[in-house]
């Protein structure tokens, strides 16, 4: 996938958060609520996310470079660790924080139809962005949820989808409690605060392990892998593969690398042919990959050593 998609998520992601945390802060400010003040926070985080992502993307299109031959992919990498590290961590601390601090000092909430009128606007809005970031999410895999974030390499589609379930999840989260504060007690309102930090706790170190994975270099997935070596024994002049190498770099292609030993009776000028015949296939087949090198090696030499 290009990073059109990409690109087209976060930034109407960065739209509706920043609409979304103008009209909370403004809703916590009148009411007082400490779960409406850590969604405000949390819009914020989001916002800040997803400039951090257009940066990441950006400085990820710069020509390779003397220094760095392969290019800049991997820059969003980092910039997505970023978010996970310092947004979602900030926004779960002061969260947890505020809850905490409102859970020894309840205070009545005023104003409530405030609340409850912006997280109607809020839903709406979080659930157009999750709309438009999930279908360019599933443009990419066809695998289920759970086992498409975990497969995936499109790091600025997923934390935008884990911004905006979480974003969703916490909007219901604070209106169950600020209910529970206007109608029972207001303890519920730091209860709400400090679940909506917990929740944001726990996507980041989903976040986070999932960055990770691909900073280290995360290999193509065993189904591709399959296919490739499917390829590559079309080719009756290929005795063995020796080994295969792949790693991802930046958000959607994979540097290949292969030694495969071939029949010794080839000519230079017959090899050089074969070779890129196979890049070219390997290619169409699996789109993922980027570059790719081959190392040839004589199938008899290899028998006799």
């Amino acid at each position: 996938m290009s990073s059109h998609g990409s690109n087209k998520a976060i930034i109407f992601a960065l739209s509706g958060n920043l609409l979304i945390a103008i009209i909370k802060y403004i809703v916590a400010f009148i009411t007082g609520s400490a779960a409406m003040l850590a969604e405000s926070i949390h819009s914020t985080a989001d916002s800040f996310n997803q400039v951090l992502l257009l940066i990441g993307h950006k400085k990820a299109k710069k020509s390779p470079s003397e220094m760095h031959s392969f290019g800049y992919a991997n820059e969003v990498f980092f910039w997505s660790l970023m978010v996970a590290v310092l947004l979602f961590f900030v926004g779960a601390a002061f969260s947890i924080y505020e809850g905490v601090h409102k859970l020894f000092h309840p205070e009545e909430l005023s104003n409530v139809y405030w609340i409850f009128a912006v997280l109607i606007c809020s839903i709406v809005i979080e659930a157009k962005s999750f709309q438009v970031a999930y279908t360019e999410f599933r443009k990419t895999t066809g695998l289920p949820f759970f086992k498409a974030i975990k497969a995936s390499t499109q790091v600025s589609l997923i934390v935008v989808v884990l911004e905006d379930s979480a974003a969703m999840a916490g909007l219901v989260i604070v209106l169950i409690s600020t209910m529970l504060a206007w109608l029972v007690n207001p303890v519920f309102d730091a209860i709400g605060s400090i679940t909506v930090g917990v929740l944001l706790l726990a996507v980041s170190i989903l976040l986070i392990a999932e960055v990770k994975n691909l900073i280290v270099g995360e290999s193509m997935p065993r189904e591709n892998r399959q296919c490739m070596r499917n390829v590559i024994h079309t080719y009756k002049q290929i005795g063995h593969i020796n080994r295969m190498q792949t790693m991802v770099m930046g958000d959607s292609k994979y540097l290949v690398l292969l030694s495969v030993d071939i029949n010794d009776n080839m000519k230079g000028s017959d090899i050089e042919d074969m070779i890129e015949q196979l890049k070219i296939k390997l290619k169409n087949e699996i789109s993922e990959i980027g570059t790719i090198y081959i190392e040839v090696q004589d199938a008899a030499r290899n028998r006799n050593v």
